[in-house]
């Protein structure tokens, strides 16, 4: 399997154009292009704890604005995942963190990312304020018919709170973290001393808060790429399964710490992305995002306002300060 990366291949480039010189440095080390060809070239990725691999790097070719990477071609062993696969990835996952939270030195090459979350939220809320203000988005159909007005006084709610989601997730702990392992990124296969979980995609990897890989397994794999599993279920499975992985690695944290630590990081990441409702009612917009995300547009809008219940749902009563 041959990867190549090159400029900003994971940014629109028209959005990048339009925003500041501060905010598109920010942007440009969250999303910079050369960052898995480093991952690759620095060794960590040949040192992952049992049952987390990533496909073998067989060279790295770097160019002026472009790298190439030759990597095994990974066969997924299986197409659908049920819960307890979910599972057992996030027993995977919870090892690799645990690690760098009973001893191993966190890395610090400077091409890690670092407040990734931060910086990846904030360019893509910025528009949240004026969707939420603006009534005009709001009444249109579907988004009025999957969007009470209950719902978007939660997303207020959220937006009023954003500065107290993001302390309360400065002052969980650091690990390195892949930080995209949902299931798109995530393949299943038979090693030699059981089922693996291939991690694919390295692009962010970095510094990140505890929790932050089963937040991103949980929400994206449902409301992202669109598995059908109950997200409660899943998470309380997958929240185990971390938790189990913590242990292996030697790491011992409370059921209702690591719950709320994933409802920090679930939050904090996915709770105000909320951009696709003002492109409602654009035909031309409305089609871009379809091929971009290969669903519908109304089942992009409908996975949005599924999400959104589930995590203002989680978000009450969570002890922030």
């Amino acid at each position: 399997m041959v990867s190549r990366a090159e400029g900003l291949s994971r940014a629109d480039r028209d959005d990048f154009a339009n925003i500041g010189l501060d905010q598109r440095e920010i942007l440009r080390d969250a999303l910079r292009w050369d960052r898995e060809a480093d991952a690759y070239g620095s060794g960590l990725l040949e040192t992952l704890p049992r049952g987390l691999v990533a496909p073998r790097c067989f060279a790295i070719d770097n160019r002026e604005a472009s790298a190439w990477l030759w990597l095994e071609d990974i066969t997924e062993g299986m197409l659908a995942w049920d819960v307890k696969r979910y599972a057992l990835a996030a027993r995977h996952l919870g090892r690799f963190n645990g690690e760098y939270l009973t001893g191993r030195p966190i890395p610090e090459f400077p091409w890690l990312s670092r407040a990734w979350l931060q910086n990846w939220v904030r360019y893509f809320t910025t528009s949240s304020g004026p969707l939420l203000a603006d009534d005009r988005v709001w009444a249109r159909p579907p988004t009025a018919d999957l969007f009470p007005e209950t719902l978007r006084a939660d997303l207020r709610r959220l937006l009023a709170e954003s500065d107290r989601w993001w302390r309360a997730l400065d002052r969980l702990p650091l690990v390195f973290s892949h930080l995209d392992a949902f299931r798109a990124n995530l393949l299943s296969r038979a090693g030699p001393h059981g089922v693996e979980t291939v991690a694919v995609d390295w692009a962010v990897a970095g510094i990140a808060p505890l929790g932050a890989e089963v937040a991103q397994l949980v929400i994206a794999s449902l409301f992202y790429h669109g598995d059908p599993a109950d997200p409660t279920e899943l998470a309380s499975q997958c929240l185990d399964g971390y938790g189990q992985g913590l242990s292996d690695a030697g790491y011992r944290v409370s059921e209702s710490d690591l719950q709320r630590a994933y409802v920090i990081n679930a939050v904090a990441r996915w709770g105000l992305i909320i951009g696709p409702l003002g492109r409602v009612g654009d035909p031309a917009s409305e089609e871009a995002m379809s091929r971009t995300f290969r669903f519908p547009f109304s089942r992009i809008i409908g996975m949005i306002a599924a999400k959104t219940r589930y995590l203002c749902a989680i978000s009450r009563g969570v002890a922030l300060d």
